[in-house]
């Protein structure tokens, strides 16, 4: 079934003052759409776009196809599968919850799931992924066939099966969906209603957003559905989201970029400043470290202005990034499996035409060297050092302290979750191994591997 969800993320975003002046919304439009035009005709962009100063879109528009068998143009208010976007939501919902005294986010998951086989597990433990519950390969072969997955059916399966934890909880770091559909559960139970409801009422109707919660089965679908694709010579192939997904909290939210936009722009308004607050602080480990995520499910800037978050699962990706100091917001969505370059990229220029700056060219960077030996230590700027380590057929990542486990999402591109940042790796014309670092907030074309002692 649904292989890992990841979250990609973006040069660094230019420091500017919040009393600067932004462009114009002809200028940023014009600017905005050129840039997305010229991907079009590259074959690069499927999807929709909006950017906003405050509550003024400045520009919004939509490019090809939804649904190319029904020939369902894309537009800006196309709902799509949101996939980690998700976890924003659900982490939302818990530190509203806690705010309101309704539930202590250091209290063990089994108060609220009482078939949670996991009695030192924290709420908390959920949101930073510190909890080390199987992913969702690990439910294939455990499910009935023909039938729904739900949070149901693998809270029954860890209860029956008691697989143990990758690590005692809080001690490390391991992207966790499965996580995250408990922590949704841990709403229910405590709001009283379903998490489609919940999410309906606190954050739907007042930001008006269109979201919703996927039927699980295809059949159930009202109207036409948003496919995902990807692109073959000669043509397109499905690269869809998967029938019979009935869990949700960690992925299955459908949004537009509308939505996106309109979610990442009211985000702080509708939390109010205490769940804000905690909203940005790191996810922290009990040996202290902080980990990349922050405890809302955000990629948080180190001064704290900035944040977004992705969700990527098959042909499908999307992103909403607001600066809160320059009051500006950015989404984007696509159904056509962008390359991995991009995702970092596109969103780089659209902030930087939002904030009145030059675009970067949006070109792909050589092809990765398959066979380099990574394994070593890398000193980023504004990162500090990055250590490399080749475990088996994949690689370990330590940053700021913390460990993270990297996946190969193409030839010779690793990316991180938790970091959100695409690494590749060559040998330069002097010999020495380098390394690329490509985020939302930072991209470093070339980082030499230090000699070792």
């Amino acid at each position: 079934m649904r292989a890992l969800q990841l979250g990609f993320a973006v040069l660094s975003v230019a420091a500017c003052t919040v009393t600067e002046q932004l462009p114009t919304t002809t200028e940023v439009a014009s600017r905005a759409d050129s840039v997305v035009r010229d991907l079009v005709a590259r074959d690069l962009f499927q999807g929709a776009a909006v950017i906003a100063h405050g509550d003024r879109v400045v520009y919004s528009a939509g490019y090809g196809w939804a649904n190319r068998e029904l020939q369902l143009p894309f537009t800006p208010d196309t709902p799509m599968d949101g996939a980690s976007i998700a976890k924003t939501f659900t982490a939302a919902g818990l530190l509203l919850l806690s705010d309101e005294k309704r539930l202590d986010l250091n209290d063990p998951v089994a108060a609220y799931l009482s078939a949670f086989p996991y009695p030192n597990h924290r709420v908390i433990d959920l949101l930073t992924h510190a909890a080390g519950l199987p992913d969702y390969e690990w439910f294939d072969t455990l499910v009935v066939a023909g039938e729904p997955r739900t949070n149901d059916t693998h809270l029954g399966a860890m209860a029956q099966r008691r697989p143990a934890p990758q690590f005692a909880p809080g001690t490390a770091f391991a992207y966790d969906n499965v996580a995250y559909d408990m922590a949704a559960m841990v709403i229910e139970r405590v709001a009283g209603t379903s998490y489609a409801e919940f999410i309906s009422t606190r954050f739907a109707r007042p930001l008006r957003l269109n979201t919703f919660v996927r039927p699980a089965r295809f059949a159930d679908w009202v109207g036409a559905r948003t496919r995902g694709y990807r692109r073959v010579p000669g043509g397109w192939e499905l690269n869809d989201a998967y029938d019979l997904e009935g869990f949700y909290g960690a992925d299955n939210i459908y949004v537009s970029a509308v939505d996106l936009q309109r979610w990442a722009a009211g985000y702080r308004g509708l939390m109010g400043e205490g769940p804000m607050r905690r909203a940005l602080t790191p996810g922290r480990l009990v040996d202290g470290s902080d980990t990349g995520i922050s405890v809302g499910s955000w990629y948080v800037s180190a001064d704290g202005a900035q944040r977004y978050y992705t969700g990527h699962h098959n042909g499908f990706y999307c992103i909403a990034y607001a600066d809160d100091a320059r009051n500006l917001s950015v989404a984007w969505v696509a159904n056509d499996t962008p390359p991995v370059w991009l995702l970092s990229a596109l969103p780089r220029a659209l902030i930087a035409l939002a904030e009145g700056r030059d675009s970067e060219p949006l070109t792909p960077p050589p092809a990765a060297d398959t066979l380099v030996n990574p394994t070593g230590r890398y000193d980023v700027p504004a990162v500090g050092e990055v250590v490399v380590e080749r475990v088996g057929e994949r690689l370990a990542v330590r940053v700021g302290g913390v460990q993270y486990q990297a996946f190969e999402v193409q030839p010779g591109v690793h990316y991180l979750p938790g970091v959100d940042v695409a690494l590749q790796f060559a040998v330069a014309a002097n010999g020495r191994v380098v390394m690329s670092w490509n985020s939302v907030y930072r991209r470093v074309p070339s980082v030499e591997r230090r000699p070792a002692p």
